[in-house]
């Protein structure tokens, strides 16, 4: 006959084995290939949402995304403002895990896949920080402007938006240095690079409503084109290098596509109440409403809407399942 103890000693580093987990698991879903997930501001939970069926399953989070980055096909880094952790969400196995320590106030997380480095920028230290993923540990601090929380990435260049001190930061990534710096509009929202100018919207200074994206010089600052698209564009992005630009703005619930050659407005759309941030398959652009409690699939060249799906509790973060494609 077995030792009684010994049994009892086994069921009990199980139990305590499960208990101390923190692992978390993703909804189950039928189709994950089909599968796009939603993080929500107005609830701590994530919904897969299963774009074959329309159907959807939630489960509760202890916490709410601040940024989610794809860093392998199925598997992405995830920030939480208000916790000193950063987590990985694994679509292939189907949860989270908390991934290492970091910093409370991570708002934005950026990957090279490059040199496999992950980079934070921090609301509260107004610092960059530079990590390695496979020894997980920090291998760089960079202090910026007031409140960085967005960034951009252009070969040996990352560009940094200080939102609180209404700057951009142009930083080495080979010697981890700050090249220069340069002021933009007032109250700044949303970055990006196409290759030529750098984007940044915004809402404008105070007691103003801004309804413009501006291009600047990365070398010089200097502002070169100043474009209307919606009231308070907060996203600016690409489905590749040579697409079109397109801003999110969500003032006036819209998207704006503009001409990659000539910046021109080429449509003007009207989505979801507060719309609050997009992805993109190469295909169709993807969209939370963040008051419309809604999730919309456009065609990206033409902007028709696909399909539309009622998605409560302020939606907000998107990713793709499967394996990302």
């Amino acid at each position: 006959m077995k030792n009684p103890f010994i049994i009892i000693a086994a069921l009990l580093t199980v139990a305590l084995s499960a208990c101390t987990s923190s692992d978390i698991a993703l909804p189950k879903t039928e189709n994950s290939e089909s599968v796009i997930y939603v993080s929500h501001l107005k609830e701590n939970a994530l919904t897969a949402l299963d774009l074959s069926t329309g159907e959807q399953e939630k489960v509760s989070l202890p916490f709410r995304f601040s940024s989610i980055v794809e860093i392998e096909p199925g598997k992405f880094m995830a920030s939480v403002k208000d916790e000193e952790s950063l987590y990985e969400i694994n679509t292939m196995e189907g949860k989270v895990t908390e991934f290492m320590e970091s910093e409370e106030g991570v708002l934005e997380l950026l990957y090279d896949s490059e040199n496999k480095s992950l980079y934070t920028v921090n609301g509260k230290s107004s610092k960059l920080q530079v990590i390695d993923l496979e020894k997980k540990e920090v291998l760089q601090e960079i202090t910026v402007g007031e409140y960085p929380s967005k960034m951009a990435k252009d070969g040996d260049r990352i560009f940094v938006l200080a939102a609180g001190s209404g700057e951009v930061y142009v930083i080495d990534s080979s010697k981890y240095e700050i090249s220069h710096s340069f002021s933009v509009n007032a109250r700044p929202e949303g970055l990006h690079f196409d290759g030529k100018y750098i984007w940044t919207g915004g809402h404008g200074a105070a007691g103003e409503m801004n309804e413009k994206v501006f291009a600047y010089d990365p070398q010089t600052g200097d502002e070169m084109l100043a474009k209307e698209t919606g009231l308070m564009p907060i996203q600016i992005s690409q489905v590749a290098d040579a697409s079109s630009i397109y801003v999110l703005s969500h003032g006036d619930h819209s998207l704006t596509k503009l001409n990659r050659d000539t910046y021109e407005v080429e449509r003007k759309i009207y989505v979801g109440d507060n719309p609050s941030y997009m992805i993109s398959n190469g295909t169709y652009l993807y969209i939370s409403s963040l008051d419309g409690d809604e999730v919309s699939i456009l065609e990206k060249d033409s902007l028709d809407v696909v399909d539309e799906y009622d998605v409560p509790s302020g939606p907000f973060l998107l990713f793709k399942g499967g394996d990302g494609e």
